[in-house]
C-alpha cells in the first residue's frame, strides 16, 4: 500500500520538533509587600524637653521591586518627652503597601516643687512699652507665662503652676505689701522676686544716677527687697525657696533708668542674696549686647525676647536649685 505524503511531511514535521509543542510558562506571583516595626523603644533620664532617639530600619520582605520604605519619624530624629507614635509604611512598584507602627516614649526627671508664685511690678506682670498707652499689658508673654511654657515642657504632666502677681507702677514696698496678703492664701512652695524698677524711674533717670535722690532710691530698693524676703520666709511655712533677681538694663527710650543706677542696685541685690541665703537670678548680663531686642522703645519695659530672657534665666536657677527624681520607667 503507498503512503499518503502528507502523512509523511507531517510525521517528519513532528519529529523535527520534539513531539508536541511545550505548554506556556506561568507568571510567577510576586507576595504583597509586608513590613515589621522595631520592637517599643523607652528612654529615661531625659534632662531636656526632647532628645535625639536612634531605632533599627523597620524590616521588609516581598513586593514588586523596588520597594520603599517611609516613616513618619526617621531614626536620628529629636523626640519629646512623653509618648509619640512612629507609623511606618512599604510600598512597591504596584502599589501595594503594608503599614506597622511602634512608639518612642521618653520619661524625664519630677520636679520637687510645683507651686511658684511671682512678685514685682509691670516687669512681672508683662507690660510691653512699645504698645498703646496707658499701658499694654501682653500676658502670655510675660516672663512667669514663659516660665510656665519651660516648665510644661521639661516637666509634662506634672502639675505646675505659675501665679503671676506682678502689678504694674507699684514700688517694692508695695510689692511687699502684695505678698504679705497673697502668701498666707495661695501658700506657694517657691517664690520669684522681680521688683524695684519704680523705685527708680523719677530719681534715677537720664543723667540722675550720681545725684543724691538717686542713691537714696538704690538704698529704698536694697532695704524693701530685703524686707521682702523676710517677709516671705515669715507669711507663709510652705515656702521652700526664694529667688531674687537683679534688675535688667535700660534701653534708649524716654523711660529708661540710669545704667548706672540699675547696676549699683544690682550690686546691692546680690550681697542681699548672699546674706539672706536665697538663689540669686542674675538676669542682667543675659541683656548685654541684646538691649536693642530685648527691651521696648520706650527704654523700660520690654519685647517678648527680654521676658523669655527673664524667664530663661529663672529657669537655670531652679534647675540648678530645686532637687530632681528621674521618673520610673514605663514598662
Amino acid at each position: 500500500m503507498k503512503s499518503r505524503p502528507w502523512v509523511v511531511a507531517a510525521g517528519l514535521l513532528a519529529a523535527a520538533c520534539g513531539g508536541s509543542p511545550p505548554a506556556p510558562t506561568p507568571t510567577p506571583i510576586v507576595e504583597a509587600p509586608q513590613i515589621f516595626c522595631p520592637a517599643d523603644v523607652k528612654v529615661g533620664g531625659v534632662t531636656g524637653p526632647s532628645q535625639v532617639v536612634t531605632f533599627a530600619a523597620p524590616t521588609v520582605t516581598g513586593g514588586t521591586a523596588p520597594v520603599t520604605t517611609t516613616c513618619t519619624r526617621t531614626s536620628g530624629a529629636s523626640f519629646p518627652l512623653g509618648t509619640t507614635a512612629v507609623s511606618c509604611t512599604a510600598a512597591d512598584a504596584t502599589l501595594r503597601q503594608a503599614a506597622c507602627s511602634f512608639n518612642v516614649t521618653l520619661t524625664g526627671f519630677s520636679l520637687a516643687v510645683t507651686k511658684f508664685e511671682a512678685f514685682g511690678d509691670s516687669l512681672t506682670e508683662g507690660e510691653n512699652g512699645a504698645g498703646p498707652k496707658p499701658n499694654f499689658v501682653d500676658t502670655p508673654n510675660s516672663y512667669p507665662a514663659k516660665l510656665l511654657a519651660l516648665f510644661d515642657a521639661n516637666f509634662p504632666g506634672q502639675g505646675v503652676t505659675l501665679v503671676n502677681r506682678g502689678e504694674g507702677g507699684k514700688k517694692v514696698e508695695e510689692t511687699l505689701a502684695t505678698l504679705r496678703k497673697f502668701l498666707p492664701i495661695d501658700r506657694p512652695e517657691a517664690v520669684l522676686l522681680l521688683t524695684g524698677y519704680n523705685n527708680l524711674t523719677s530719681p534715677c533717670g537720664p543723667g540722675q544716677a550720681n545725684t543724691f535722690a538717686c542713691g537714696v532710691a538704690t538704698q529704698e530698693v536694697a532695704d524693701g527687697v530685703r524686707e521682702c524676703v523676710r517677709k516671705t520666709r515669715e507669711s507663709s511655712a510652705t515656702v521652700k525657696y526664694i529667688f531674687l533677681s537683679t534688675l535688667t538694663p535700660p534701653g534708649t527710650g524716654p523711660k529708661r533708668i540710669e545704667r548706672d543706677a540699675i547696676v549699683e542696685t544690682n550690686r546691692k541685690i546680690r550681697l542681699i542674696a548672699a546674706a539672706e541665703n536665697v538663689t540669686l537670678v542674675d538676669a542682667y548680663p543675659l541683656f548685654i549686647g541684646h538691649e536693642g531686642e530685648y527691651v521696648s522703645i520706650d527704654g523700660l519695659h520690654l519685647n517678648p525676647p527680654g521676658y523669655q530672657a527673664i524667664a530663661d534665666a529663672f529657669f537655670s536657677a531652679i534647675k540648678a536649685t530645686v532637687p530632681q527624681t528621674p521618673l520610673a520607667a514605663i514598662r
